[in-house]
């Protein structure tokens, strides 16, 4: 499984909550659009905003670090 924490925001772009997303590993890695899906699937499922909002919100991916030594 990889992990992100994936960033939910409102149409100003004020994050409303942060999840940790977890899709499973590939050959060719997943999609960050499959990370921010899942991301907005909680919102919905959480009922982070109304219902007729949700079409306002926006996942921030964000890019995958690399650690130097």
């Amino acid at each position: 499984m990889q992990t992100r924490n994936v960033a939910v925001c409102d149409q100003h772009g004020n994050r409303l909550k942060t999840y940790a997303i977890a899709i499973p590993q590939r050959k060719d890695g997943p999609l960050e659009g499959e990370f921010a899906e899942a991301a907005l699937k909680r919102a919905r499922e959480d009922r982070l905003v109304a219902e007729y909002e949700l079409a306002t919100l926006a996942a921030k991916v964000p890019e995958k670090m690399k650690l130097w030594r």
